[in-house]
């Protein structure tokens, strides 16, 4: 039963975010745009996206804690919806920044199973840097690579699960934003070196992606260089008196008349 309960809560905090996402042309515009900026320097236009989403994350934080000055009613609202409100608005940001950095990492965000792949991306991220523990390891999976390889239905699993992992954590450290004004500028400041680090492990893992699929790529290209050797008919040898007889100089005739 408790778990079941606990299950409902990282399926409200992930409908609630996916309600409040930006549509995915806006996105790529954003992308476009930071990488123009950039002079077509998707580095540099990564760099710049981590560092516009983490200043949104940052004024969040400071208004999911503005409930506290309200004596009461608001401190319960800063300490319990405040918590998950935060977490929501922050989740929107680093999910979005996921989503115009694996676009800028020549991911097509447009295709569902990208959209999924970047919303597992922050949400993995955000816990490790929150909790400091590897979700990888909790949900059985040795090396980051893996989440590549999972199938649309694993994603969705394993995309509840963390979920479910984000919203506990959160209520249970949600207390300290019942502390007015302190609440709200360690929530401001929380936000930002948060989404920092999740960006930066998007990055990390968004490189370790294209490196991943570059290598399976040239293996896929090898097998099929050895399965079409393999079914090639081999080229038929020339008998030895045809290659004698071809290499052999012409007789020359007689310029003698009889």
């Amino acid at each position: 039963m408790k778990e079941a309960e606990e299950q409902s809560q990282g399926r409200k905090l992930l409908t609630a975010v996916e309600r409040i996402l930006s549509d995915t042309d806006s996105l790529i515009a954003l992308a476009e745009q930071h990488l123009r900026r950039a002079k077509e320097d998707p580095r540099e236009a990564s760099e710049e996206v981590v560092r516009h989403f983490s200043n949104r994350a940052a004024v969040a934080g400071g208004l999911a804690a503005a409930p506290a000055l309200i004596p009461g009613a608001g401190t319960l609202v800063a300490a319990l919806g405040g918590a998950l409100a935060d977490m929501g608005f922050l989740l929107k940001y680093e999910v979005e920044m996921a989503l115009v950095l694996s676009w800028l990492h020549g991911f097509d965000i447009r295709k569902d199973e990208e959209r999924q792949l970047a919303f597992l991306l922050a949400s993995v991220s955000t816990y490790d840097a929150k909790s400091g523990e590897n979700v990888l390891v909790d949900v059985a999976r040795a090396e980051g690579v893996a989440i590549w390889r999972y199938a649309p239905r694993e994603v969705s699993k394993h995309l509840v699960g963390v979920m479910t992992k984000i919203a506990l954590l959160q209520l249970s450290r949600g207390l300290v934003r019942a502390l007015p004004l302190v609440g709200i500028a360690v929530g401001s400041s929380m936000n930002k070196v948060l989404t920092t680090r999740v960006g930066e492990r998007c990055i990390d893992d968004l490189r370790k992606r294209r490196e991943f699929l570059a290598t399976e790529s040239t293996r896929r290209e090898r097998e099929e260089e050895v399965v079409e050797a393999r079914v090639r008919p081999p080229a038929k040898k020339k008998s030895a008196a045809r290659k004698k007889s071809a290499g052999a100089p012409a007789r020359r005739t007689s310029g003698r008349k009889s």
